[in-house]
């Protein structure tokens, strides 16, 4: 659970920032104005939602295939080559 700290607190510690590790949400008037957390935190983050936005684009593409299967939608891999090939030139 994130720590909280006054807005004084976290200038303060700014050049600290194992002081905000987990991150930390700053305050002013004892109201939450502000999540600061490290950048390393912030980069594993993006990082994870990078990595579970392919997996549902690779899901839904995996359904889509499925689907076209299911209603015949098939080439022969003879005739994907020659589109293929067609659509170089």
């Amino acid at each position: 659970m994130p720590n909280t700290m006054s807005q004084k607190t976290a200038r303060e510690g700014l050049s600290n920032p194992e002081l905000f590790e987990g991150g930390v949400y700053v305050t002013k008037n004892g109201v939450a104005e502000l999540f600061v957390q490290t950048a390393a935190e912030r980069q594993l983050e993006e990082a994870e939602r990078l990595r579970e936005r392919q997996s549902n684009a690779l899901l839904k593409l995996v359904m889509k295939a499925k689907l076209e299967v299911t209603e015949g939608k098939t080439v022969s891999p003879e005739a994907a080559l020659q589109r293929l090939r067609t659509a170089r030139k």
